[in-house]
């Protein structure tokens, strides 16, 4: 298992990659509601300058993918797209400052891809950032939304996707790469 597949272990409702250079992420889902026509997730994501400089004009892109087998992994976590993706700013982040970001992503149902090897329709939302910054090096990093685990298992667990509306509130994010 490389380093770009490898899970960073979690047990809270957060996920957060501490060796990340100067910044920590941590991504706290809050909600996601999967429409007849799109998925819709609200987030908040928390970034801490772990480092000993200001990190100054840092830019934040981000979208929403499903995260799908029969896509490479460079392509499913070499996004967001900075042209489709609306940027985001935080002027200053100090060393041992931290700042949350919020936002809404918007997914429509036709460009979901279905878990494989799953009896039922299944999702596993894939959060991609882009992260820009004088005092940083840039950086991708992505996490995976889904339920939280099951006792005794560390793996999320997929979302429904079939059926009427339904809204999770309880859910969990994984950092990946």
């Amino acid at each position: 298992m490389d380093q770009k597949e490898q899970l960073i272990e979690d047990d809270s409702e957060e996920a957060a990659n501490p060796a990340r250079g100067a910044l920590s992420l941590a991504l706290a889902p809050a909600r996601i509601s999967i429409g007849q026509s799109k998925v819709s997730l609200n987030w908040r994501l928390t970034m801490t300058n772990t480092g000993d400089a200001h990190v100054v004009s840092l830019r934040i892109w981000s979208d929403l993918v499903s995260a799908h087998s029969s896509i490479p992994s460079n392509e499913q976590l070499g996004g967001p797209d900075m042209a489709d993706a609306q940027p985001q700013a935080i002027p200053l982040l100090a060393p041992g400052e931290k700042e949350s970001l919020a936002g809404e992503w918007h997914l429509m149902r036709d460009e979901v891809r279905p878990v494989d090897n799953a009896p039922d329709r299944l999702i596993l939302p894939l959060a991609r950032f882009r992260l820009v910054g004088a005092g940083m090096l840039p950086f991708r990093m992505a996490f995976i939304i889904g339920n939280p685990p099951k006792p005794n298992d560390n793996r999320l667990r997929a979302l429904q996707l079939d059926g009427g509306l339904k809204i999770h509130s309880r859910l969990a994010a994984r950092a990946i790469w």
